[in-house]
């Protein structure tokens, strides 16, 4: 945020020794490349600098001291903005070819920065509503990220190294993040939030990960830590204040969660590969504690009801567990090694 209030500061500051005036300040040094530029209102800047061949740029500013900034180096790329509002603030740099960008901003003090580096990537920003912030960064080829806000003060970061991964970030609500870091090839991660103060965080270092979180409501909180290979977690959230940590360390483990209710609390950690856990809490204030080290174990758990406490211990290879806890206050611990 610090960012877009020096970046608004900025702007006015430079803009204002052109009164009354939109400022557009386009380079192009190749062959058949294309700018298309409209500006409607007073004091919006655009800076767009295209070197290479063919490379395509359309921006439209309708408002007051919007500004973008745009490089696309190398060939074929294309740069679409759209600002509607005041005091916006877009940057776009494309280094590779065949790349696609995209950013469309209405209202006041949004915040678009975004970095492509290599070819045939893309990523769309889309901002609707104030003070809100995406960063979207690509190293390697044919990555993909959405992200769109819908609201207030919400904010977005995603990191991209590698090939062909896939980040989808949604927010309606205010005040919502999301952080997705993608460290592989071919991993998908999707984070979706609809209410307010939810935070969201998905790290992805290795191969064909699947990371996939939900939040509906207010001030929940959902980690997804995957490190190896084919991993897959789920998780969602419908309620206020619900916590879910979902950590793998290894090759093809799955975790699933589904909080329903207020103030629960689920923890899986799988350490090994193969290993399976799964959690339904319907409720309110319960707790479940998942842990798995070794390979092939799977634990099943269950609370319907209130206050409930369940802890699985799995070590080694080959565990089964299948916990069901209905009514309030129960409490179970499970320990089970080879």
């Amino acid at each position: 945020m610090k960012k877009l209030f020096a970046s608004a500061i900025a702007l006015m500051t430079v803009s204002a020794a052109y009164a009354q005036m939109n400022v557009d300040v386009t380079t192009q040094d190749g062959n058949r490349n294309n700018a298309t530029i409209n500006q409607t209102g007073f004091l919006n800047t655009n800076v767009l600098t295209q070197d290479g061949n063919r490379n395509v740029a359309t921006v439209d500013q309708t408002g007051a001291f919007n500004l973008n900034l745009g490089l696309s180096q190398g060939n074929r790329n294309s740069i679409d903005v759209d600002q509607m509002g005041v005091a916006n603030f877009n940057t776009t740099t494309q280094m590779g070819n065949r790349n696609a960008a995209q950013t469309y901003q209405d209202g006041m003090f949004n915040s678009v920065d975004q970095l492509q580096v290599g070819n045939r990537n893309e990523v769309f920003a889309g901002q609707i509503g104030d003070f809100n912030e995406i960063d979207q960064e690509q190293q390697g080829n044919r990555n993909s990220a959405w992200a769109g806000q819908l609201g207030d003060g919400n904010a977005i970061d995603q990191y991209q190294d590698g090939n062909r991964n896939v980040a989808v970030a949604l927010q309606i609500g205010d005040d919502n993040e999301i952080d997705q870091d993608q460290l592989g090839n071919r991993n998908d991660a999707w984070a979706e939030q609809w209410g307010d103060d939810n935070y969201i965080q998905q790290i992805q270092d290795g191969n064909d990960n699947e990371a996939e979180q939900r939040q509906y409501g207010n001030n929940n909180h959902a980690e997804s830590w995957q490190y190896g290979n084919r991993n897959s977690t789920l998780g969602v959230q419908t309620g206020n204040n619900n916590l879910l940590w979902q950590d793998q360390y290894g090759n093809d483990n799955s975790a699933t969660h589904t909080q329903t209710g207020d103030g629960n609390f689920a923890w899986s950690e799988q350490t090994g590969n193969d290993n399976t856990t799964f959690g339904l809490q319907l409720g309110d204030n319960n707790e479940l504690r998942q842990f798995q080290d070794g390979n092939s174990n799977q634990a099943y758990d269950f609370q319907i009801g209130n206050d409930n406490y369940t802890r699985v211990q799995q070590d080694g290879t080959g565990h089964f567990h299948l916990g069901t806890q209905l009514g309030n206050l129960n409490v179970m611990n499970v320990n089970q090694s080879n």
